[in-house]
């Protein structure tokens, strides 16, 4: 099943942004956590700027998200990690 975006609060951790997405047609929610480098941001950006782009690219971030779990491709944990080699098709 897929996943769907919600309303949620986006926490800024270690490296990275997570936020929650709900399993389609239920009420059980995934953890999905988009490392810095999914960003197109140098690497000296700052924290500002790498939110924005997060959110420029959230719709996007979502779909990977959601293409990833449909795969089976989360951590033992059941979280969705989102890395640069998830994007990487997009940004061309």
């Amino acid at each position: 099943m897929p996943l769907e975006a919600i309303d949620c609060e986006v926490v800024r951790e270690m490296n990275g942004f997570s936020f929650a997405m709900r399993v389609a047609g239920t009420q059980q929610t995934v953890r999905v956590f988009v490392a810095d480098d999914a960003l197109e941001a140098d690497d000296q950006a700052e924290e500002e700027e790498l939110r924005s782009q997060f959110e420029s690219d959230r719709g996007a971030l979502e779909a990977v998200a959601s293409e990833k779990y449909c795969r089976g491709r989360v951590a033992a944990d059941g979280v969705v990690a989102i890395s640069l080699s998830d994007v990487t098709r997009f940004i061309e």
